[in-house]
């Protein structure tokens, strides 16, 4: 297993008992602080103990190399996820950020019927639907798509920052501060 050489945060944690369960509590400690390449290590370590299709650790080593920026990694631990467990919603917005970035038109149209298909009331499904309008060019659509994910999940960041992107698309800069503002 990996050292916590990390910094004084870390080392103030609390001594825990050895066990396996330990390494997701020090997974998700490691991601909520931005040390990616320690959590990627208990990954790899809890995948090691037998756990190579548990979606948790699936989707957190997604989230870390989101967090990194390798998302051609991110995007196939995404794709795999979707095989383990084609249900799973809650990180498919990223998946859709993912595909947007890298310009995958068929992805992420794919993406947006497979999330209608599984639950269109989800937040998440909205921005999908938001993000696939927006890499079409249509951009008041997106916002429509965005502002429903917000009637759904007032809280949802990722829905006010894409909002706020798409109203700096159609050059109405006060809705975009306030949206950048909100996130």
């Amino acid at each position: 297993l990996p050292s916590l050489s990390l910094s004084l945060s870390l080392q103030n944690l609390p001594v825990l008992p050895h066990h396996w369960l330990k390494n997701f509590f020090y997974v998700e400690v490691c991601q909520e602080m931005y040390y990616a390449n320690d959590a990627l290590s208990y990954i790899q370590a809890l995948n090691e103990m037998g756990m190579t299709n548990n979606p948790f650790l699936m989707s957190k080593k997604a989230e870390v190399h989101y967090t990194l920026r390798e998302y051609d990694l991110a995007k196939s631990a995404l794709k795999e996820l979707l095989e383990v467990d084609p249900n799973r919603m809650d990180i498919m917005d990223m998946y859709s950020n993912i595909l947007y970035v890298k310009e995958d038109k068929v992805g992420l149209t794919e993406l947006a019927h497979h999330a209608v298909k599984i639950d269109k009331y989800r937040p998440e499904t909205c921005c999908v639907i938001g993000n696939y309008y927006s890499m079409y060019g249509k951009h008041n659509r997106a916002i429509s798509y965005f502002q429903r994910a917000l009637k759904l999940n007032p809280e949802y960041l990722s829905a006010w920052t894409l909002m706020g992107h798409e109203f700096v698309e159609v050059k109405n800069y006060n809705m975009a501060i306030e949206c950048y503002r909100n996130a």
